[in-house]
């Protein structure tokens, strides 16, 4: 069990990768670089005990969890809730994202600079595709959407907040997205975008 009191006192980033990781993932060679703006936590889900310590010294807090990176998020939003809110932008992202720590700083940066809602790094024409509006789009630095992918979210922290107020932890993946813009406001312009440049 980490020193929440501790960890608090030493932290210095204003952003938070999250995730939720099992045992089948290499997150650890991609996010975790020198100069990082971010922030790490996990919840670990898997049943390795050998993973959980590796990945203990790696990120700045972990916990064990079973469930969905949302239900997992929101095991430690209602656990932790007071040290979550001590940072500005939050990635909540899947497991599995393969994106280096240089192009994650400029994904927060960009954020914070645009005052994006919600954003996202658009994914490569070789990625898994759910939706074709994710696709990087080339000469694009970036675009204002109404959708974006749950698997790499970034939200501000006024719109957690708000989000988090009407998630349930019944809703494991699918919808979320839908769900979420239903209620920061699908209609609102200028606040959701795609980064193409990342």
């Amino acid at each position: 069990q980490i020193n929440v009191e501790k960890f608090t006192i030493e932290k210095r980033k204003k952003n938070l990768i999250f995730t939720s990781a099992g045992d089948n993932t290499e997150f650890y060679n991609n996010w975790l670089g020198k100069d990082r703006n971010y922030d790490v936590w996990v919840v670990y889900y898997g049943n390795n005990e050998n993973n959980y310590k590796k990945y203990s010294n790696m990120v700045d807090f972990i916990i064990k969890n079973k469930g969905s990176k949302w239900q997992n998020f929101y095991f430690i939003w209602n656990k932790y809730k007071k040290y979550l809110l001590e940072y500005e932008r939050f990635w909540i992202v899947d497991d599995d994202i393969i994106i280096d720590t240089n192009q994650i700083n400029k994904l927060f940066d960009l954020s914070k600079k645009y005052n994006f809602w919600v954003c996202q790094p658009a994914f490569t024409k070789d990625s898994l595709i759910s939706h074709q509006i994710t696709v990087q789009k080339e000469n694009s630095f970036f675009r204002y959407v109404n959708f974006i992918e749950v698997g790499v979210v970034l939200l501000s922290r006024d719109s957690l907040i708000k989000f988090m107020e009407y998630y349930d932890s019944k809703l494991i993946g699918w919808g979320i997205d839908y769900f979420m813009f239903w209620v920061l406001g699908q209609n609102n312009k200028n606040k959701y975008a795609i980064i193409d440049t990342i």
